[in-house]
This record gives structure tokens, sequence and C-alpha cells, in this order.
């Protein structure tokens, strides 16, 4: 699958910390022009049948797509339908949700399979100075999509601020009926001071963990997880999932409002001078591209630490997300993969029952893959 990132504009009208993109750039209303999308879609048609892809999954992104009325996002779905030909096409919005309004339902009903990424925040997204009504607000737009038929899958990105309260934010994705929720990374461009490191992203993890395995055996109603999910698949079968051994720097391309390119979301506002191409410059300007190939050499190679042709993970892990420093020691204190996580992972595997619990999870996280056929695009994190 090609994972495109089709960014009809970088505009959003709500602010987070963690955001990857800088507030100048949030705060221009420029949308992409029909030239731009018509040579954006060439671009893709063209850059799927050469690299083999049998689908090609939009995500729907920003900025704040759903900024943008039904009527401009029903025309973009249009074009891209009507172009793409054999190929296979998934849509995905992903928003922080706040704008959604009941236009949007009805486009991400008939044209997303009725599932909606929403990305939220436990304390820096805020109205008039307070989390709690913003956090009212979002369940009132979620509450709002699921009586218009929507399932609506959120998304967290973990900052210092959640560091220890992993049972009070599973209690609330469960409170509020979510069958599953979504965990990004916080990345390290503009050096916000919010990020944990990965020794502390491993330890929140375990602590979800243990959090989500204690409800499990409880009996307790339990919103499954991307990354506990993805972590088990590894440490069970070997299968490469989430942030371990992906292609990501091959198979997802970024599309700014002017056609600008890139291979990561993360990056693409701090790589503007990097020599990245445009989608007018065609595909075979985007394939031999240095910067392109350089990433692509990166996750597969240059990325991978001398620990990790040790690590017991190695077949699957891959070194983890490769804009993530992979450094066991020093600041970071932990490797990308996320060792230590995933060492506890298999040592609760290891007993007979742990073994079950892995199992009765994995069972029952097919929500995670079934509106897809197997083939979820996954929620990444939103401004």
């Amino acid at each position: 699958m090609l994972t495109v990132y089709l960014k009809l504009t970088n505009y959003c009208n709500v602010g987070c910390d963690f955001c990857y993109l800088p507030d100048n750039v949030r705060a221009d209303k420029t949308t992409m022009t029909a030239k731009t999308l018509t040579d954006t879609i060439r671009f893709v048609k063209e850059l799927a049948e050469r690299e083999h892809h049998d689908s090609v999954n939009i995500i729907y992104h920003g900025g704040e797509p759903l900024t943008l009325s039904e009527d401009r996002l029903r025309a973009t779905s249009d074009m891209i339908r009507g172009a793409l030909g054999h190929l296979e096409l998934i849509e995905f919005v992903q928003s922080s949700f706040i704008p959604y309004r009941t236009s949007h339902g009805r486009f991400i009903k008939e044209r997303c399979g009725g599932v909606v990424g929403a990305s939220v925040d436990f304390k820096y997204r805020q109205i008039g100075g307070s989390n709690t009504v913003y956090l009212d607000l979002f369940m009132a737009k979620v509450k709002q999509a699921r009586k218009e038929g929507l399932i609506v899958n959120p998304c967290m990105v973990p900052s210092i601020a959640e560091l220890g309260k992993e049972k009070s934010i599973i209690d609330w994705f469960a409170a509020n009926q979510f069958d599953t929720f979504f965990i990004e990374r916080f990345n390290h461009f503009g050096d916000s001071l919010e990020r944990p490191t990965n020794a502390e992203q491993s330890e929140f993890m375990i602590r979800l963990f243990e959090c989500s395995m204690d409800r499990l055996v409880s009996g307790l109603p339990l919103p499954r997880n991307n990354v506990i999910a993805a972590s088990l698949n590894g440490v069970l079968y070997g299968e490469p999932g989430e942030r371990w051994g992906g292609n990501c720097q091959k198979d997802f391309i970024v599309v700014n409002p002017d056609g600008a390119l890139n291979t990561c979301p993360d990056r693409i506002e701090w790589e503007k001078d990097a020599g990245w191409p445009n989608t007018s410059e065609g595909v075979k300007t985007f394939q031999s591209s240095p910067i392109r190939l350089m990433w692509i050499s990166e996750q597969a190679v240059t990325h991978k630490e001398p620990h990790c042709h040790e690590c017991r993970y190695k077949t699957w892990c891959k070194s983890g997300c490769p804009i993530t420093p992979n450094k066991p020691t020093g600041a970071e204190g932990e490797c990308s993969g996320y060792q230590r996580y995933l060492n506890h992972v298999s040592d609760f595997v290891s007993t007979h029952h742990g073994h079950s619990l892995a199992t009765a999870y994995l069972n029952n996280s097919m929500v995670l893959h079934k509106q897809w056929g197997g083939k979820h695009p996954g929620v990444m994190a939103h401004a």
C-alpha cells in the first residue's frame, strides 16, 4: 500500500504543543489549487504503478482537514477516484475533531467507510484556559458523530504531562466507550520540553500494558491499543507493525498544499531547504531524489546502531522509527525500539497465564483492522 498524507491545507484552528507544524504554518489559510491537486493525483498514480503498489491510502491530513467544507472534500475525492483507475483506494480523515459538522459526517460515511481518526489531548488543548472544557467539547463532537453512525478512533501523543497517568488515560477511554485508542510519538522537532525521552516512553508503555492486562483480568471494558497489539504480535509471532519494522520512508509520501513532498509528516516543515522535489516535477525526479534515497537508507541501514545487531528483536523491530534517536545511553536512556518495554512484554507472555491473556487481547483487537480488511491505514498524530 502507498500511503499518501494529502494536506489540502496546513491551517489549523486548534493549538497543540506537540504539533510538528510551526505556528506560522498553522496560521496559513492557503489551500491546494486545482492545478496542484491534478499534479498530485497524477504523481500518486504513477508512483504507485512504478513501485508496484496494489492500493493507495489517502489520508486527508493537515493542518486541519475539517476546516474545509464537505463540498471541497467530496470534490477532491471525486477527482482521486476518477483518476486512480485499477488501483484500490482507501480514504481516511485524521482530525482534531473540534471543527466536525454533520456535513463532514456524510463525507466520512460515504467515502471513508464511516471511520475517522480524532486526536485528543489531556492537558495542552484548552478552551478558556480549561482542558476539561475542551474535553467536554471533544466528546460532544464524538457523540454527535456516533449518532450519525460513525466510528471515532481517538489518538493521543503522550507528553511529559501524561507520564504516570496511564490508568486514568485507559479509564477515560473506557468510560467514554471507545473500543480502541491509538498512540503516536512526540517528535523532537522544535526542541519541545514536553517530549518524553525514549526511556520515559518505554516506561509509559510498560505501565499502560500493565493497566490493560489488569483490566482484562478484571473483566472490565478494555479499549485496545495499536502499540500494545503490535508489540504482542512482534514478541509472539515476529511480525513487524506500527513503529517496529515498517517501510514508511519508501511507502509514505506527504504532499503539502503547494505540492512540496516529503516521506514523513513530522519532518516536512523542517526540511524545506533539503532538496525535496514538488509533485509538479514528476515521479522520476522524486524517485531519484538524493534526500528521499538518503531517508530510505537511513531507515534500512544507517539508523541501526551496534546494539541493534545483538538484539533479540532485530528481525522485526529493525531499529524502530527512523526519526527517533536510537541511543540506549545518554539523554535518551533507551533505544528507539523501546527494548525495555519489549522485554517486559516478553517476560509477561513467557508464562502460561500471560500468554493466554496476550492471545485474548489480540483476538479481541480485530476492531483495529476489520474496517479495512486487514489494511488499516493507521492513525497519525495530528495538530
